[in-house]
């Protein structure tokens, strides 16, 4: 009986891991965005100055109810520059935020985030440490565009000028740049769905308005409302502000600071939002 129950788990265990990625390397996310408002968001910013006055950055920050989420971290490679992500409420405007980072010198720039899933290969320093070179900088140098790289296990982020990250171009870009060292892969832009479970059945006509403003929803790729249940799926590229759910998967990260790196993740909040205007959501 015991050995009946233990093989039952295990059967148990392997349909739940199954589940967990869907064909297309889409990812169930359901824990990961609850059905429930978000106040805040996180937003991407490079600095030009690679040692901003924090003790004036901070009291103008904290203004507009925001907050430092991570950094400012910079890299031997781009001297004079340095990346920070701005935990803030959803209805301050980027531009407030600029003008709040600004306060600690030098231009400020708000950026777009792309996430990548299934890397392959390992980083590697290639030699070049000597020459003050990381393993970050490796991969900035592959496009001008490129501000900022995150990397742990198969999870990928990167951030840069908004409009100008084309996946396709940066995943070429990153199997040419390591092919001479033995090769590596970005995989591919990750994907999630989640469901949500309404407060009421739409009908036909208020259901095809809200699938109508989910299509234009950054990120959006799919959404399908059946009966009361609301499915999303969503593709973690071109975003400019995105739900505070986490840290970066667990793996092997470029350094020991990058493993408290802020994960890239669907604006769940904002869905909520447009969902509550037609009082579908609580």
């Amino acid at each position: 009986m015991r050995s009946f129950l233990l093989a039952l788990l295990v059967l148990v265990s392997l349909a739940s891991s199954a589940q967990e990625v869907l064909p297309g390397g889409t990812r169930v996310a359901d824990e990961r965005y609850p059905c429930q408002p978000c106040d805040k968001v996180l937003r991407w910013f490079h600095l030009e100055n690679d040692a901003p006055e924090m003790a004036k950055v901070n009291p103008a920050l904290a203004e507009l109810g925001a907050e430092l989420a991570y950094g400012p971290r910079t890299t031997s490679g781009r001297p004079g520059h340095a990346f920070v992500v701005v935990r803030a409420p959803r209805g301050v405007p980027t531009k407030k935020l600029e003008g709040a980072l600004r306060k600690g010198g030098g231009a400020v720039e708000a950026l777009a985030a792309l996430a990548f899933d299934g890397r392959t290969g390992k980083d590697s320093d290639l030699g070049l440490g000597g020459f003050g070179v990381t393993k970050r900088d490796f991969v900035l140098g592959m496009s001008g565009d490129v501000v900022w790289y995150d990397a742990s296990g198969t999870w990928s982020q990167i951030f840069g000028k908004p409009g100008k990250l084309k996946p396709q171009d940066l995943l070429s870009r990153y199997e040419k740049l390591y092919a001479p060292y033995g090769g590596a892969k970005l995989g591919d832009v990750a994907r999630e769905r989640f469901t949500w479970t309404l407060a009421n059945t739409p009908d036909d006509k208020l259901r095809a308005k809200v699938l109508k403003e989910l299509e234009k929803v950054p990120g959006v790729e799919g959404a399908v409302i059946e009966v009361d249940k609301l499915t999303l799926s969503v593709a973690l590229r071109g975003l400019e502000a995105c739900g505070d759910t986490g840290k970066v998967p667990e793996g092997e990260a470029l350094d020991e600071v990058g493993k408290e790196a802020p994960r890239v993740a669907f604006d769940a909040g904002g869905v909520y939002e447009l969902l509550k205007a037609s009082a579908l959501v609580p």
